[in-house]
């Protein structure tokens, strides 16, 4: 859910969508959304159903036994989606934390002090991202892979699905960032 939730929101952010939909409908996003969180989980289902034919394992077992390595995915979209909002609002919080309730304290010497818009360029976010999503498909592929050979019927031609779909969600979030 947090990958296709994640990634559909980097949907929203392409020119394509910002050209062909309209903003304000709740029905696109809705639909949208539900599209992207089911399109995710129908590649993991699909991926891992020929993944238990190719090695004759159970294909009711495998999605449960695989979806940790998930996460390192889910991260890095997530780095990727809030890295600059977190460098940005993260010195807001400094500042304000400095005087909490507005009694003119300057707890942390940070009263007065704006926010650094330089600290997330769209150079550093644009690397962050990349790096982030590619990095965290990376991280999971070698998860899965390894959680394979653990297992019964560890052959190379069954981990093929599960690859092939990691790769497909690469190129997808590098296309829907790459698009915004």
């Amino acid at each position: 859910m947090l990958i296709g939730s994640t990634g559909f929101d980097g949907i929203t952010r392409t020119t394509y969508w910002r050209d062909n939909v309209d903003p304000s409908s709740v029905a696109a996003g809705t639909v949208g959304l539900a599209a992207a969180i089911g399109a995710v989980a129908v590649l993991y289902a699909a991926a891992l159903r020929l993944s238990a034919r190719l090695t004759g394992q159970d294909p009711a077992a495998l999605p449960g036994r695989f979806a940790a390595t998930l996460l390192p995915i889910a991260l890095g979209y997530t780095l990727a989606h809030y890295f600059s909002f977190f460098v940005l609002e993260g010195q807001t919080t400094f500042i304000l934390a400095s005087d909490p309730f507005g009694t003119g304290a300057d707890l942390l010497g940070s009263t007065g002090n704006r926010i650094d818009y330089g600290l997330a360029g769209p150079t550093l976010t644009a690397q962050v991202q990349v790096n982030a999503i590619v990095l965290g498909h990376i991280a999971g592929t070698a998860a899965a892979h390894d959680l394979a050979l653990r297992g019964p019927g560890g052959t190379l031609r069954g981990q093929l699905p599960v690859a092939a779909v990691m790769v497909a969600l690469t190129c997808a979030g590098l296309f829907a960032l790459l698009s915004g």
